[in-house]
C-alpha cells in the first residue's frame, strides 16, 4: 500500500510543470518508499519472530473447574 501511494506521488511529479511542486511531490514519494521499505522489514522481523517462538502450552483445566464453564 505504501508503494502504491509512493508510485501515485511520482506520476504527479512528472505530471506537474512547477519546480517547487515538483520537488514537494519527490520528496514525499520517497517518504512513501522508505515507509513502504520499513513496513517489509517488520512483516519480515515478526514472520522471523513466529518461527522461532515456542508454541505456548495451554494449562490444564481441572475437570471439576471445565464441568462448570
Amino acid at each position: 500500500e505504501f508503494q502504491k501511494h509512493a508510485d501515485e506521488c511520482r506520476r504527479m511529479a512528472v505530471a506537474t510543470q512547477d519546480a517547487k511542486s515538483k520537488a514537494t511531490w519527490n520528496e514525499m514519494a520517497e517518504r512513501w518508499a522508505r515507509a513502504a521499505v520499513n513496513q517489509a522489514q517488520v512483516e519480515q522481523q515478526a514472520i522471523a519472530l513466529r518461527r522461532t517462538r515456542q508454541p505456548t502450552r495451554r494449562a490444564k483445566v481441572h475437570g471439576w473447574l471445565e464441568a462448570a464453564v
